[in-house]
């Protein structure tokens, strides 16, 4: 099933290890009705995940993955049982660089096709564009999760993710091909990518009408990973805007007109 880890080549400082799994679907509150995450861990390593905290994994983000070798298996046949929306990649990016090689999403994405399942996949990778061919056979909705077009924002923030720029040109690439795309944008950091308007109106402009905003849920694991990144007065200007509730709410008018805030 897909390729040995011999064949597949892992980022730099990243321990990938397969691993096999009791079951694939996780009940979910995210608009699905159960969660599908072909990896754990993550190597794009963005300093503002909280997926560390919802899944209580004390390893270091980004520096691990665990491949879910036995998934589509596990998973063709916990759907001939549950029905319902899955969502692909609530805690974990599925196109990240091993899915490449691996393909369990895509493998996946053939077994919820097959089945006729209502499919909801996120992520931040152009590899997402590979699979537009399964895409148009099955009832699937595809969100590209777009920060900053900074290319220095996401080298400081989303280090082993892919461009902007290059989520961008994927948009277009799904919008083009026919596939129901939708754009997130978030998080929103204080002072650094919080007004989205010119982003806005380049993503519109690709055809995608359904945007959503979200701002930077501060988790108190998260203070760590910013004070390496954010300068010490950077860091005491975030101490005050996170200790009120203000920030995003004065917002808030320009992020309603832009799309829909889901915060």
């Amino acid at each position: 099933m897909g390729l040995s880890y011999g064949c597949v080549k892992a980022p730099p400082g990243v321990t990938v290890k397969e691993v096999t799994c009791a079951t694939a679907l996780s009940p979910s509150g995210l608009e699905s009705d159960y969660a599908l995450n072909p990896y754990v861990g993550c190597t794009h390593g963005c300093v503002y995940c909280y997926s560390p905290f919802v899944i209580r994994e004390t390893r270091g983000w980004g520096t691990f993955v665990d491949v879910k070798r036995n998934l589509p298996k596990v998973l063709a046949g916990e759907l001939s049982k549950k029905k319902g929306t899955v969502r692909i990649g609530s805690v974990t990016d599925p196109y990240q660089p091993l899915e490449e090689g691996y393909q369990i999403t895509r493998m996946c994405l053939e077994q919820l096709r097959r089945k006729r399942v209502s499919t909801i996949v996120q992520t931040k990778s152009d590899l997402v564009t590979r699979d537009v061919d399964i895409f148009l056979k099955m009832d699937v909705e595809v969100g590209l999760t777009i920060t900053s077009l900074d290319d220095g924002f996401c080298r400081r923030f989303e280090p082993g993710a892919p461009s902007g720029k290059k989520r961008l040109e994927a948009v277009e690439a799904l919008v083009d091909a026919g596939v129901s795309t939708w754009v997130f944008i978030g998080p929103m950091m204080p002072l650094l990518n919080d007004d989205p308007r010119e982003l806005v109106e380049k993503i519109r402009s690709l055809g995608v009408e359904e945007i959503y905003l979200d701002k930077l849920n501060m988790r108190e694991g998260l203070w760590k990973n910013l004070e390496v990144l954010l300068e010490k007065e950077m860091m005491e200007r975030y101490k005050v805007i996170f200790s009120g509730d203000d920030y995003y709410k004065d917002k808030m008018a320009m992020y309603q007109k832009l799309g829909r805030p889901v915060f």
